[in-house]
């Protein structure tokens, strides 16, 4: 049975209206949920917006039930979110890009990560 983002984030949040039923359906069927890394990431945005700790949020997440997909880029980024105070997409981008130099305008690369600045290429 797929988690969507919802169900997650009933059981995550304290105050949310659909928690107690979240709460009732992992209790009768935790062993038949999973969710992808699609969830994770849109838990990773949902956090961001809603300034809560991004990474806690995502590897709570992972923990609750099984993710098929890559959870360690999206655990990944929410730690370059709360470290570094990069948005959701540039942790994300930074982590695919596996060390490789970042083609971007955005100086939120600039110090983490080799980055050809877009701004100055005609100077080049």
């Amino acid at each position: 049975m797929y988690a969507e983002t919802d169900f997650l984030l009933a059981l995550i949040k304290d105050d949310d209206w659909l928690g107690d039923a979240a709460e009732t359906v992992y209790r009768d069927r935790r062993d038949e949920l999973w969710t992808s890394q699609l969830t994770l990431i849109e838990l990773l945005l949902v956090a961001y917006r809603e300034d809560r700790d991004t990474e806690r949020v995502v590897t709570n997440a992972a923990t609750l039930v099984e993710v098929r997909g890559d959870v360690d880029t999206v655990v990944a980024a929410a730690t370059y979110v709360e470290d570094h105070g990069f948005t959701p997409f540039d942790a994300l981008h930074l982590v695919e890009s596996h060390g490789d130099t970042i083609v971007s305008s955005d100086d939120t690369y600039e110090g983490v990560t080799s980055r050809l600045d877009l701004k100055t290429v005609d100077e080049q």
